[in-house]
């Protein structure tokens, strides 16, 4: 599935931690995302917070950078794309990266 990586962060992540605020409000790690390429840009998540807003103002506690057709993959299969991305070098993180996973998991709940 194509997604539109500016609309989804400026406007469907946002929404979908509103709507799951119970869970969201769990996971205290800070993510910082950055897409490279057309469609993409920087994007700032504070789940307990139920934020997703666009910039970098530092302070994550973990933060991946990829491609916008590395981030279709992960939007479709969060957990494996994210996984598979790393390990085939398209998906750099850096910091908690244990925290990968409760960004996979955030990121299925919020398209639910």
């Amino acid at each position: 599935m194509a997604v539109d990586v500016q609309k989804w962060f400026d406007e469907d992540f946002g929404a979908g931690l509103v709507r799951h605020a119970d869970e969201a409000r769990k996971v205290e790690t800070k993510f910082q995302v950055s897409i490279t390429g057309e469609g993409g840009g920087e994007w700032w998540i504070d789940p307990s917070a139920g934020k997703v807003e666009r910039g970098n103002p530092g302070g994550a506690g973990l933060t991946m950078v990829m491609d916008a057709s590395t981030f279709a993959k992960v939007y479709d299969a969060p957990k494996s794309g994210l996984t598979q991305g790393f390990f085939a070098g398209h998906v750099k993180m850096t910091g908690n990266t244990a925290a990968a996973e409760k960004f996979a998991d955030l990121l299925q709940l919020a398209k639910q």
